[in-house]
């Protein structure tokens, strides 16, 4: 697995990151035991992954029970981030909210301190959320000081709230963006990603197949009519990747990772398959630069 250096820390991350979205399954097909995940764990550790991403949100908390079973024990060094947000219920981003929301975070991570917390979608919070005074920052400072993180990182999908943030102050190691960078949409070039160039942020591309349509969702999607303003792009792009027998799902991962401003991609995947194609991906490397023009004019 090949590692990139993560924003202005002096860490060497896999250049795929596991998400933990759906260590517990998708919805579709019903809930899957704690073992389904720690599986999924265990075997991107064997695959040289070394970073592991999870929020309160994702099942509910179930997915850092996953993560505090998978981990315990694991002797080789990894890098593990949590987000604060919508846990306790209703968030509203005061240091008493944070407070609660992380402590419960270590306990069902099993830990006394992570590597990376997270504010997570920050346009929930707000301006004022994040920099008002007994809120957002200044409690993850706090956290910092006392040593229970090591960084301080943002994500959401307000690119110019984000990028106007990262402008703002020093804090901030890393910033997560989804579906707004990959093979069908470039709108975190314009604002977020300059920005993170300039405050030196690892900038974290998650959801890299646009939430599945560039994958093993994009029947489902397209009966649903979700994504619909994207469909005649891909057609597109669809159409230059069978000249290059190329499927989209490589397509995708690998076009983002030819961009070396790009510090990880985070596969939020369901199954062990998908966590190897992930893989494979990074092992196959940049895609051509004429293809990546193919597909950009596409």
């Amino acid at each position: 697995m090949k590692v990139r250096r993560f924003g202005h820390s002096d860490w060497q991350v896999s250049e795929i990151g596991l998400g933990g979205s759906w260590f517990y399954g998708r919805p579709e097909f019903g809930p899957k035991p704690i073992s389904y995940g720690v599986n999924l764990v265990e075997r991107a550790i064997e695959l040289g992954i070394n970073y592991f991403d999870t929020a309160p949100l994702y099942g509910k908390g179930r997915s850092e029970e996953v993560l505090g079973h998978a981990l315990k024990g694991i002797d080789q060094p990894y890098y593990l981030a949590t987000k604060v947000g919508y846990f306790p219920e209703p968030f509203d981003y005061t240091r008493d909210s944070v407070l609660r929301g992380f402590e419960a975070s270590l306990k069902r991570l099993q830990v006394d301190r992570v590597d990376l917390v997270q504010i997570h979608e920050s346009e929930q919070a707000g301006w004022d959320g994040v920099f008002g005074a007994g809120r957002t920052l200044e409690t993850l400072r706090e956290l910092k000081e006392q040593g229970l993180t090591t960084h301080i990182g943002l994500t959401g999908s307000d690119l110019t709230l984000m990028a106007k943030i990262l402008d703002e102050v020093d804090d901030f190691t890393s910033v997560i963006t989804f579906l707004k960078y990959d093979m069908l949409v470039q709108d975190a070039a314009d604002e977020l990603i300059p920005s993170a160039a300039r405050n030196d942020a690892a900038v974290i591309c998650a959801s890299p197949l646009h939430g599945g349509l560039l994958g093993s969702k994009r029947d489902h999607w397209r009966e649903t009519g979700r994504f619909a303003e994207r469909y005649e792009r891909q057609e597109r792009i669809e159409a230059v990747l069978s000249e290059h027998d190329i499927t989209s799902v490589e397509a995708g991962l690998r076009y983002l990772l030819s961009d070396d401003r790009v510090g990880m991609i985070l596969s939020g995947v369901a199954s062990v398959e998908e966590l190897e194609t992930s893989v494979a991906a990074s092992t196959a490397g940049p895609l051509p630069p004429g293809l990546i023009e193919q597909i950009n004019s596409a």
